[in-house]
């Protein structure tokens, strides 16, 4: 286990830590259990594969990135009779991305783990910083090249991962939209 860990590190080193893109999307969405409404802000930075893996996927006409996502956002719940305000700061340090095709208009799938902080109280969390799971998929539009234009659709699940007694978890659906810059 230590040797394929040392294995993968030489391995990215020989081809350099390589940011490949940045993107800014604006999300917005809610979930429909408790009406509790996500408005954010994204933005992420998008780093290439050892050259191997780059190769290997460029010819089946795919792109990857191992992605770092941080955002913040207001959520917001005017339902029931505990309504509140709020805001959320977090990373998805371990994020990726797959885009498929290399015509103007591609589409893609991306997922993974997060951490959070928020001041949201409604739900009983159980602590402030939660850990969040998410995927999801979209479409990037070539407007020029280094430049795309992004449409994306996600569900997220946040919770606490047992590190409290309580852990109600929260499951919020919503889009992106947004740049990319190569």
């Amino acid at each position: 286990m230590l040797l394929a860990g040392v294995t993968a590190t030489a391995a990215a080193t020989e081809s350099g830590v390589r940011v490949a893109e940045t993107s800014l999307r604006f999300a917005g969405g809610i979930n429909p259990e408790t009406q509790i409404q996500y408005y954010a802000i994204h933005g992420d930075i998008g780093f290439r594969l050892w050259d191997r893996a780059d190769l290997w996927l460029a010819d089946h006409d795919v792109s990857a990135r191992w992605i770092v996502e941080p955002w913040g956002a207001f959520v917001t719940d005017q339902h029931g009779i505990h309504q509140t305000e709020s805001f959320e700061i977090g990373v998805s340090p371990l994020f990726g991305r797959l885009t498929f095709g290399a015509a103007r208009l591609r589409p893609f799938v991306e997922g993974g783990e997060g951490i959070l902080y928020t001041d949201l109280r409604k739900e009983h969390f159980g602590t402030r910083y939660q850990f969040s799971s998410q995927g999801g998929g979209g479409i990037e539009y070539e407007i020029r090249p280094g430049l795309a234009f992004t449409l994306a659709a996600r569900l997220r699940h946040m919770s606490n991962a047992g590190i409290s007694n309580s852990n109600h978890g929260l499951n919020t659906y919503f889009g992106l939209i947004g740049l990319t810059f190569r």
